[in-house]
């Protein structure tokens, strides 16, 4: 005779088919309380998703801000944070690169927060034993937003980064791009918010300038889709090569050219902004070259004036990409433009790339380039 199935009562035929739902929520409700203790940045003064507001904008440049930088705070701390870098960076800024606003690092391990102002060096509001960095305004300390009037609201990403090191080994001369390639090197987390700010006007153009037929730019040590040969590459950081700046010569420049600007960049380092090798601007109309070793501390190649690079130097510095990198893209570039004297317009030796490509968007008529990649 068959056995006739067991009848299960209808609350154990419930609790059969809620089992899975309940175990899902538990799940969830587990995961979720995981999750409120993952490493957290805020600001009393700055919304995530908000808008910047006047106290924290930069007084400067059309600007009228307070320049203060805001309160932050952070929690739930990886184990193992010796401690802390916090970067402001601005990725919509028409520079080829951003623009870095703020960067203090050094900040011990021991600190929740930075106070309101503590982005101004020397006013004793900083963790003491931190330091401020280098911005693209050519100063160490806090720089608030400032776009170009007439601009889509820019957005400003705040970072921190809690770090397996006591120190970066930094100093307060060290370029953003250096700041942030450091602390991501030896950082354990990171976390970040972003908030916006844009200010009404006529928007202007800072579109990339054209190529033009005819205008072209050569070296004859660099080959155009080759490798950076070991002269050319930096000396330091892991890299031996002999940091000897390439020759570099040029012919076409279209006509209203009254000036060039001549960069070095690669938009493959690790850094949120890329990496500024070599910078010259105001190299006179009637120059056709650079020499061979011209990128010298304190020279003036062409007669040009050299920038302040993401090294934290006004001279050429060769590729030096991570070990184990995919090759890196260094891109020579050459505007021609329409001013004889960008440091009229406040550009002087002491200029990053971030600001040095800013002003040059602004002013030049066309651009010839090449690029090379270098590995190790």
């Amino acid at each position: 005779m068959q056995q006739r199935p067991t009848l299960l009562a209808p609350a154990a035929v419930a609790m059969r088919l809620l089992l899975p739902l309940v175990l899902a929520l538990a799940a969830a409700a587990l995961l979720a309380g995981c999750g409120s203790d993952k490493f957290d940045l805020s600001s009393p003064q700055v919304a995530p998703g908000g808008t910047v507001s006047a106290e924290q904008v930069f007084d400067g440049f059309g600007c009228t801000g307070g320049n203060v930088s805001p309160e932050l705070r952070w929690k739930h701390v990886p184990a193992g944070t010796k401690s802390f870098a916090v970067t402001v960076f601005d990725p919509d800024a028409p520079t080829g690169s951003g623009f870095w606003h703020w960067t203090i690092f050094d900040i011990p391990a021991s600190a929740s927060s930075l106070a309101r102002d503590a982005g101004k060096p020397g006013n004793g509001v900083a963790p003491a034993g931190s330091v401020q960095g280098y911005t693209d305004f050519g100063a160490s300390g806090y720089g608030g937003p400032c776009p170009p009037a007439g601009d889509p609201a820019h957005r400003y990403v705040f970072t921190i980064h809690a770090l397996k090191v006591d120190s970066l080994g930094l100093d307060a001369n060290a370029p953003g791009a250096l700041v942030s390639f450091s602390a991501r090197a030896n950082e354990i987390a990171s976390t970040s918010f972003t908030a916006k700010y844009g200010r009404p006007g006529t928007p202007t153009s800072h579109e990339i300038p054209p190529t033009v037929s005819g205008f072209t730019l050569s070296s004859a040590e660099v080959p155009a889709g080759g490798t950076v040969p070991a002269e050319q590459v930096f000396d330091g950081f892991g890299c031996t090569g002999a940091n000897v700046s390439p020759g570099l010569e040029w012919t076409g420049a279209p006509q209203g050219t009254e000036g060039f600007v001549l960069t070095m960049y690669d938009p493959d380092a690790p850094t949120g902004s890329g990496f500024w090798h070599w910078l010259v601007f105001d190299i006179p109309a009637t120059a056709t070259s650079i020499p061979k070793g011209a990128g010298i501390p304190g020279a003036s190649p062409a007669g040009g004036t050299q920038g302040y690079t993401d090294f934290g130097v006004s001279a050429y510095g060769g590729p030096c990409p991570p070990a184990g990198d995919k090759p890196h893209r260094y891109v020579f570039t050459l505007y021609a433009v329409k001013s004889a004297d960008l440091a009229s317009q406040g550009l002087g030796p002491t200029s990053t790339g971030g600001l040095i490509g800013f002003v040059t968007r602004s002013a030049a008529l066309a651009r010839a380039e090449f690029t090379a990649t270098y590995g190790r």
